[in-house]
């Protein structure tokens, strides 16, 4: 059995390598369907030995942390068994079981590039204020937006598919996660412009994922 996370990782370089931005997004949704599916036999997966489960911490440098950022990093946490954290506004990170981790981090960063190409796209031809806050704050708008779209449509495929017992994160994950004794980070603060149009769009955009087709599924 290939493992899950080859399986993804290919669902991803496929995914990057095509200029069409609507199946480069469908990684997201593919790489979770793979998860779910593979997560019951994850410790069956290239060993025959009985191994006992870790948790394990996997992080991303940022020159700086935006606060959509601390958003998708929840998001992503919670369809792929993982709690994300932030380390001193520098750092997104994932812990969960390695594969689990592993999985959060690439998924995080391919959903984080297709945010970012969407919010540009949508102020390249929505956006005609000359006010750079203005712009800002209508792009914070978009991807709000975006943001619940996207929570939504993985929520709805976990119903679908049935995969709510899958997706509950390990005990060695939760004891792991108590004993870090991680503070409750500050109110998100972001400045938003009250373009209901533009949230509206990102909301649509966000969930307007097709549940991925092919061979990799199977």
């Amino acid at each position: 059995m290939d493992s899950a996370i080859r399986k993804i990782q290919k669902a991803l370089k496929l995914a990057d390598g095509n200029a069409n931005a609507e199946e480069s997004q469908n990684a997201i949704l593919l790489a979770q369907r793979l998860m779910a599916k593979h997560g019951l036999t994850a410790q069956d997966v290239g060993s025959q030995e009985e191994k006992a489960p870790e948790a394990r911490k996997g992080s991303i440098r940022k020159s700086r942390v935006e606060w959509w950022h601390r958003i998708l990093n929840s998001i992503i946490a919670d369809n792929f068994r993982c709690f994300g954290f932030f380390t001193s506004g520098r750092n997104i990170g994932f812990l969960g079981l390695p594969e689990d981790v592993d999985i959060a981090i690439e998924v995080y960063g391919f959903a984080e590039n297709a945010i970012r190409h969407h919010a540009s796209e949508y102020l390249k031809y929505y956006c005609y204020s000359s006010s750079r806050r203005v712009s800002n704050g209508i792009k914070n708008d978009y991807i709000t937006g975006f943001l619940q779209g996207l929570r939504e449509k993985l929520k709805e495929q976990v119903a679908a598919e049935c995969y709510s017992l899958v997706l509950v994160k390990h005990e060695v994950v939760v004891k792991a996660h108590d004993d870090a004794g991680w503070k409750t980070g500050k109110p998100v603060q972001m400045n938003l412009a009250g373009d209901s149009e533009a949230r509206m769009q990102g909301y649509i955009d966000g969930k307007e994922f097709n549940n991925p087709v092919g061979k990799m599924i199977g």
